[in-house]
């Protein structure tokens, strides 16, 4: 081990569970895709644990080992649910992603039908309800993201290169799909979509998104880090907070 690495190792040595996990997650989103992150190996989430370890045993030396040991399992349900917070809210993009090409290929052919044929007001109402669901979703995953980068992460981007690159393409669906409707509400008076307000007015769906993940991150450590109790107890959280569907299919 030269000199830089000893100093690297001596300060992570020093990270809180939360700076071990922004460590991983910028040197794993250098490094590549979630794919390529999911087939590393050794797991990125067992480094992550061990991480802790070394980190809490080196600021714990002569302490008594149970009270380590405490601390121990502590720093790594936090570490190891703010890793899989990072983990779910990829996967969220790339799970999203076919159903929303199909759903915005649909609304351009009824949106191209209406503008080609003998659009109506009510009919062009109908409409704007079934683009608001498509818009909608898109937001509440675009926002959701963005705070949990802010929120959770300091800052710190979250999606690896892939799951970047297909939340754009689909953020750039709905710009698209808004223009499109808006042009012809407007030929027809109709009320358009305010994309920036339309964000505004779902604040409290986003922050119940963020909630989804976390519970889901939560169960998923105690599986791991935790006993049967704690993990039914986090389950049936996670039921009660999935009983109304949509944040939980996003």
């Amino acid at each position: 081990m030269n000199n830089r690495q000893r100093r690297v190792r001596a300060i992570e040595l020093t990270l809180t569970p939360q700076q071990v996990v922004m460590v991983w997650l910028r040197n794993a989103l250098q490094a590549g895709t979630l794919e390529e992150g999911a087939r590393h190996s050794p797991p990125h989430r067992s480094a992550v644990a061990n991480a802790v370890y070394d980190a809490v045993r080196n600021s714990m030396k002569g302490q008594p080992d149970p009270l380590v040991e405490r601390a121990i399992l502590q720093a790594r349900r936090e570490a190891d649910s703010l890793y899989l917070l990072v983990v779910h809210t990829n996967v969220a993009v790339l799970e999203g992603r076919v159903q929303r090409e199909r759903e915005y290929m649909f609304l351009l052919g009824c949106l191209s039908a209406e503008m080609n044929g003998k659009a109506t007001k009510n009919r062009v109402q109908t409409l704007r309800l079934v683009v608001l669901v498509f818009l909608e979703s898109v937001i509440i995953l675009d926002a959701a993201i963005a705070q949990v980068e802010a929120g959770r992460l300091n800052g710190q981007r979250v999606l690896f290169r892939d799951c970047s690159v297909q939340l754009e393409e689909q953020v750039q669906m709905a710009e698209r799909l808004s223009e499109h409707f808006n042009f012809l509400a407007r030929s027809l008076g109709s009320a358009e979509i305010n994309l920036e307000d339309l964000r505004k007015s779902l604040q409290s769906e986003t922050d119940r998104q963020i909630s989804v993940w976390i519970s889901l991150a939560r169960v998923a450590t105690l599986s791991v880090f935790g006993n049967d109790e704690e993990m039914d107890a986090a389950m049936d959280q996670h039921f009660l907070l999935c009983e109304a569907p949509d944040p939980c299919t996003t």
